[in-house]
């Protein structure tokens, strides 16, 4: 035989060579589709807090909005804003979840100074005066329905982690002082 011979020269009929070429199609195909569900390819938020954005293309864009809590009972918002135009964080409202997934006491929330979004400028919400929420049942590790209402870019209800604050990075979190008056 000689050394460059091919399957033809060998006496492979042309019914071997056919399934010979369909095994190896079948195992490209089956090999191709590895990895294709990776968890690198599928798109998710790189952080605790939740992304969403508020009032189409022209709105605000929330990224990485988290409930911290140093206790039980109480927290405060952190996450970053950016708006396409100028408007408000006008109120906070919502529910606390329970542990069990039915809804608990709704949230009072205290916004101590107004929050206002100008057109493209990054807001840090821990960089002012924090934005307090109480309910009996808020607790880290669990959850909260959190509304936002802004004053030209409407309002979203979005379910919010709870997240420890006493732990790792958000352990250092301070609010600014509050300017006097005077």
């Amino acid at each position: 035989m000689r050394p460059n011979s091919s399957p033809a020269s060998r006496g492979w009929s042309p019914t071997v060579r056919l399934v010979a070429g369909l095994l190896l199609a079948l195992a490209v195909t089956v090999t191709t589709a590895c990895g294709t569900d990776q968890q690198t390819l599928r798109p998710y938020t790189p952080a605790e807090g939740i992304n969403f954005d508020v009032g189409g293309e022209r709105g605000v864009k929330v990224r990485n909005l988290m409930i911290l809590s140093r206790a039980e009972g109480e927290g405060f918002l952190s996450g970053t804003m950016v708006a396409a135009d100028r408007t408000q964080l006008t109120a906070v409202s919502g529910k606390a979840i329970k542990s069990d997934g039915t809804d608990g006491a709704p949230l009072t929330a205290t916004i101590p100074s107004s929050v206002s979004l100008g057109e493209g400028v990054l807001v840090v919400l821990t960089d002012g005066p924090f934005i307090t929420v109480r309910s009996p049942d808020l607790k880290a590790g669990l959850v909260a329905d959190v509304t936002l209402q802004f004053s030209t870019a409407g309002s979203a209800t979005m379910r919010v982690p709870v997240i420890d604050g006493n732990e790792g990075p958000y352990s250092t979190i301070t609010p600014e002082a509050t300017p006097s008056a005077g």
